[in-house]
């Protein structure tokens, strides 16, 4: 059964309380009666906090908000979707927020879809719509596939503020031809683990049953997704990594018909802008799929990704932007296997000298097509992984590299050859063996270049005209420890300076700013404190995490900012009941 609103419910909460952190928003309730029922809005609604829906929430309709005010939306099976936005491919569907939800289960958390969207006509893609969609401040865990959905040909698509954690897919997923759209403030952890996951699982190839062990999926994919804006997210835990962009070489054409489509564009003019990535093997992986054997998955899009030797194609992931990221611990920060990609202002740090910041080149367009990886432009980057003076590497052959202002260890650093990068025998895949032996290989684990030798840079540090250079007041500025006050949820961070200057702290609108003039070199202690919905989302879950940006202004010299990802914590007053 399906309960249909459009303005049928009237039934009000009663008058919310000064605390509550979801006050009411004046729309009619669905109520309980109806939460073992899928339920069908054309018109704004709320939830009941003190149900739980159990057959999910499918909006049909334009102009519309579901504020579910925390409620639940959960159920223990594995198939359908927790909240559906769908709209005909011919028609048009716009401004629909969806605020406040807890969705677990499903199969998808949420999905954006357009029905009939593969059958597209080339060039006719755009003509309808289904755009302006809002998902705000929900969280979304334990999906069996994608927490969150962006499908085909969706526009202007908004993800912030939310948590989407253990799905057994891609945490995001923005699927080809998909554009424009925001994943800002979120955090995305612990995903990928189920698809294609380390446990292993039975595949059929060529009539021939194997038992796989594979990478997991990563925290966000953009699979033909173009002009899209991913600034200020948390990426952690993520099973094969942080970002991947790439293009679906259109898999099963002939065995799955149903999910083929052709991917015509490519994933390009994306931006990849301060977000924190910490852990695992690749961060921000440009063209993830150039360098891959593809074979298994049965590539039917000849048109834009044919195979020019066995099992590989060209991907798509080109003109790209990663800027202003940190990475913490990640075995390789950014890897480039397509052309235009602009490295610029990120920080890398780790403890183990075989991890790197970067990554260029791909082995076989590079090695049978005489095409090599060009025209990455690698600015003023910054490495502080430990052991490590030469993290900036290429490997199988560059084109046209531009390389300025980047550091490693404190000193200048240009760009060097690496070894090859290990890869697996297939996409996605650590091992193969024959389904009759089930013991995964020891050790079952991603292989990597590990630690190599400092090497000889390309370019090497011009030689000054003259002698005596003139000195340039120092802007290099090191964090320290982040102290928490759990009484009022505030924090204190150490900034030790080189010398006298103008230092700010502020954040993405999060943060409440400060302004010091300092004297001399010495440390300086900042108080970090939450505002705006930042400071009430602390006051209403005990934690937030906030962006820091604190800039260095040395008296003479040039500014420099760094950021650093905070977790305020504030511990909840007791509230003790009287006798009475």
């Amino acid at each position: 059964m399906a309960a249909i609103l459009a303005g049928v419910w009237s039934v009000a909460t009663g008058p919310a309380s000064a605390d509550d952190p979801y006050p009411d928003p004046g729309f009619p309730v669905i109520p309980c009666s109806s939460a073992d029922d899928t339920v069908v809005l054309t018109a704004d609604a709320q939830l009941d906090p003190s149900c739980t829906y159990t057959k999910g929430v499918e909006i049909t309709a334009s102009d519309v908000t579901l504020d579910c005010r925390g409620a639940s939306v959960a159920t223990e099976k594995t198939k359908g979707v927790g909240i559906l936005i769908e709209t005909p491919a011919d028609q048009n569907l716009d401004q629909v927020t969806v605020r406040n939800c807890e969705v677990s289960g499903f199969l998808n958390g949420m999905k954006i879809t357009r029905d009939g969207f593969r059958d597209l006509a080339d060039g006719g893609e755009y003509d309808n719509w289904l755009k302006d969609v809002d998902l705000e401040n929900n969280t979304v865990t334990g999906t069996k596939g994608v927490g969150i959905f962006v499908d085909g040909y969706v526009t202007y698509t908004t993800i912030r503020d939310s948590v989407i954690e253990g799905a057994g897919s891609s945490g995001i997923y923005l699927e080809a031809g998909s554009a424009d759209n925001t994943v800002s403030d979120n955090r995305i952890i612990d995903n990928g683990f189920g698809e294609n996951g380390p446990d292993g699982q039975v595949e059929s190839f060529n009539g021939v049953q194997l038992r796989v062990w594979g990478t997991g999926r990563e925290g966000l994919s953009i699979d033909g997704s173009r002009r899209n804006t991913v600034s200020g997210n948390t990426f952690e835990g993520n099973s094969a990594g942080g970002i991947y962009l790439y293009t679906n070489c259109g898999e099963y054409r002939n065995s799955k018909p149903d999910r083929y489509f052709e991917r015509r564009f490519g994933a390009t003019g994306n931006l990849i802008d301060g977000n924190h990535l910490i852990g695992g093997v690749s961060g921000v992986w440009v063209a993830s799929r150039m360098g891959e054997n593809i074979l298994p998955m049965e590539c039917g899009d000849t048109d834009h990704a044919p195979q020019y030797s066995t099992g590989i194609a060209l991907d798509r992931a080109a003109d790209n932007t990663i800027s202003d990221n940190d990475f913490e611990d990640v075995t390789y920060g950014v890897r480039v296997e397509d052309d235009g990609t602009k490295v610029t202002g990120n920080s890398f740090s780790g403890t183990d000298a075989g991890d790197y910041a970067v990554m260029i080149g791909t082995p076989y367009r590079t090695s049978l097509l005489e095409q090599p990886v060009s025209g990455t432009e690698l600015i003023d980057n910054e490495s502080t992984i430990e052991g490590n003076q030469s993290p900036y590497r290429w490997v199988e052959g560059e084109a046209d590299t531009t390389v300025s202002g980047n550091t490693a260890l404190g000193e200048e650093a240009g760009i060097c050859q690496s070894a090859s990068i290990p890869r697996g025998p297939f996409v996605m895949t650590i091992a193969v063996k024959p389904e009759a032996d089930p013991l995964p290989p020891d050790p079952l684990a991603i292989p990597t270049v590990g630690t190599q030798e400092a090497c000889p840079q390309d370019p090497p540090p011009d030689e000054p005209d003259d002698p005596e250079p003139p000195v340039v007041p120092s802007n290099q500025f090191q964090f320290g420890k982040v102290s928490l006050n759990r009484k009022n949820g505030s924090g204190m961070i150490g900034v030790k300076l080189p010398g006298a200057g103008k230092l700010r702290l502020q954040g993405t609108g999060a943060v409440k700013p400060q302004a010091r003039t300092v004297g001399g070199a010495k440390t300086v202690k900042l108080t970090i404190a939450a505002r705006g919905k930042a400071a009430r989302n602390l006051r209403r879950k005990g934690r937030v995490r906030v962006k820091v940006l604190v800039s260095f202004t040395p008296k003479g010299g040039k500014a420099r900012t760094k950021s650093r990802m905070v977790t305020l914590v504030r511990k909840k007053p007791r509230h003790h009941a009287g006798r009475r």
